[in-house]
């Protein structure tokens, strides 16, 4: 039973007489299990509700529109407890964190819930015959699937895992009975590139229109990785390759189904030095969140706001990691020749995670105070929205207003491109 915390005002709950401290016990005569469960109700046009009140169990029909929602806020978290993953993925990236880190990264997640509703990439690798007639009865689309390679042998041993359930059979599952899924393909260099990517490849393009799309991503290595398997980390040679092969596919997708389907990240080009595809070649942006056209589509939006920027003498920095450096380099130019303002652009190293890690997103409050200390920041510092949680708090734990302090500096985060070209002319700064 999920207890009722509040009930919107003119909702269909409202209606029927459903108040706060109320019990839900069934709708349409089965349990509430979860998140799930409400929204797959909450679609349906008629109900009956089951609940517990001050009077005794009471039961009520709810007429509703479609997509009206049954107004409902619960006292229990509706997702509960994420369930957590058995894999020991030989390229696992939270096996390569740093002692002393928040204790919430060093969770492994493999919630097909979690999936659905926050798009976070899962094996499946261990869902149960009842999941998986939950997730068909339901209707539970779109997920996000790690699925690396169709191979099974070298899939079970990618993930370390050799009960792994079968990836060909699931997938043809999912799709035979409607479910949508995104694929990713996280690739190790000498284990699943290559003729093993093809075959990847071709086996899910089969299954479209359910299979929607392919990240091929880059493996991720930090500094460490003391004890694990070795991995072979991406070249210049080889990212390079992966841009031909993902570009070949894509004709032959875009030829045969009508949509390019395998997208390489954005990784692969600025590792193989390769300019990066315009902005509509990466269709509706379906892996943006793998880091998929992340900066096409960055440049794409800074570049339509540098047509209304206005002029401003002020003088401005920016922060960012390996990978963006040399593009939002360029940028500063470019603005500066429009609007005016003066933009040094830092270069900020991770020193958080070592390695090969060179994205933005994971630089560590102290990367950027190490980087910066010194430097002359002008009237104000941006830095990628990325690097921060909701609460404006790093990776490393340092915050936001720690970070203002110790540079002696207005520090603002810029989501995208539009974001950035505002603070930049300082329309957002006036605000």
């Amino acid at each position: 039973m999920f207890e009722v915390k509040s009930v919107e005002h003119g909702s269909p709950s409202e209606r029927c007489g459903i108040r706060p401290g109320d019990k839900i016990v069934s709708v349409n005569g089965e349990p509430l299990i979860d998140y799930i469960d409400y929204v797959y109700f909450s679609s349906k046009k008629k109900l009956k509700l089951a609940f517990f009140n001050d009077t005794g169990k009471r039961r009520v029909r709810i007429k509703k529109d479609e997509d009206e929602s049954l107004g409902l806020e619960f006292i229990q978290p509706l997702l509960g407890k994420k369930r957590v993953c058995r894999n020991k993925c030989l390229f696992c990236f939270v096996d390569q964190l740093p002692h002393g880190m928040r204790q919430s990264l060093y969770l492994k997640d493999e919630d097909w819930r979690y999936s659905f509703v926050m798009g976070n990439y899962v094996t499946l690798s261990a869902v149960g015959q009842e999941e998986l007639v939950r997730i068909i009865k339901r209707g539970v689309s779109p997920l996000f699937i790690s699925v690396h390679t169709v191979d099974e042998k070298l899939r079970r041993f990618m993930l370390g895992n050799e009960s792994a359930v079968p990836i060909r059979r699931l997938l043809k599952k999912l799709a035979a009975r409607g479910i949508r899924f995104h694929a990713q393909a996280v690739i190790c260099p000498g284990l699943n590139d290559g003729k093993k990517l093809e075959q990847t490849v071709r086996f899910l393009r089969r299954l479209y229109p359910a299979a929607m799309s392919l990240a091929v991503v880059p493996v991720g290595l930090t500094g460490f990785r003391q004890g694990l398997h070795p991995v072979s980390p991406v070249t210049k040679s080889m990212a390079g390759m992966t841009i031909k092969e993902v570009e070949k596919w894509q004709k032959e997708c875009l030829n045969s189904i009508g949509t390019r389907f395998v997208f390489a990240a954005d990784e692969y080009y600025i590792r193989a030095g390769v300019p990066l595809p315009p902005a509509e070649d990466y269709e509706a942006f379906d892996q943006i969140e793998n880091g998929v056209g992340l900066m096409a589509k960055f440049l794409d939006e800074a570049n339509t706001a540098l047509g209304s920027c206005e002029k401003n003498s002020g003088h401005f920095s920016i922060a960012t990691g390996q990978d963006a450096y040399p593009y939002l380099k360029a940028l500063a130019g470019k603005v500066h020749r429009v609007c005016g303002a003066v933009i040094d652009v830092y270069l900020v190293e991770n020193k958080t995670f070592g390695g090969g890690v060179t994205v933005s997103g994971l630089l560590g409050g102290k990367d950027f105070l190490r980087a910066l200390r010194d430097k002359e920041l002008g009237q104000a510092l941006l830095i990628p929205a990325s690097t921060l949680r909701d609460d404006d708090v790093f990776l490393d734990d340092m915050t936001l207003d720690a970070l203002n302090d110790a540079l002696r500096v207005p520090v603002y985060t810029a989501a995208d491109g539009y974001q950035l070209i505002d603070l930049l002319s300082g329309r957002q700064e006036e605000e």
